[in-house]
């Protein structure tokens, strides 16, 4: 059994077809921590922020971090939002364990893109279409979200040129070749 292990817990599901709540949960030996978030969609903007902490280290004085989460109401879920949430929850006016949690529901909300896109018949057939075509699959969805630009390695600049690449199945041996669209 280890001396110390966390657990950092994130669900999502549909409010209406404008919003939805992100539920977060983070345990391990020491704190319990809860917090949720109403966001609107497609624009990604906080619209609730609510918290709890039950388990913590130091009961009566934790929970006072809580009262951070109130600043997150307006802000928008995209590029920058890790710096703000470390001004928001990382410092001395609220707790380190908070800033984890938040900074991990705030990742997992632009998934909602695309469970989104699943729903439209139309997206799921692309989707289905490009499936065993990486390349094909990456400009698909750049094209649906180009706020990805260089958001991580796969949709970078960077990794453009990998992407140009192809494996060609000639009988039972693969050969790699550069394609040329």
């Amino acid at each position: 059994m280890p001396a110390f292990s966390r657990a950092v817990n994130v669900e999502m599901d549909w409010v209406d077809s404008a919003s939805f709540e992100i539920r977060g949960t983070l345990n391990d030996n020491v704190h319990s921590l809860a917090a949720r978030f109403v966001v609107s969609f497609p624009d990604f903007t906080i619209r609730e922020a609510t918290g709890d902490i039950t388990a913590m280290p130091y009961p009566g004085y934790c929970q006072g971090s809580l009262a951070a989460l109130d600043r997150f109401v307006g802000e928008r879920i995209g590029r920058g939002f890790r710096r703000r949430a470390g001004e928001i929850v990382g410092g001395a006016a609220s707790c380190n364990h908070l800033h984890t949690l938040v900074t991990n529901m705030a990742a997992c909300a632009f998934q909602m893109n695309y469970v989104a896109a699943k729903q439209r018949p139309e997206a799921a057939a692309a989707m289905r279409e490009v499936r065993d075509d990486a390349r094909l699959r990456r400009e698909m969805v750049l094209g649906w979200m180009p706020q990805l630009r260089n958001s991580c390695f796969v949709f970078s600049e960077a990794a453009d040129p990998l992407f140009q690449l192809t494996i060609e199945k000639k009988d039972d041996s693969s050969s790699l070749s550069l394609n040329e669209d």
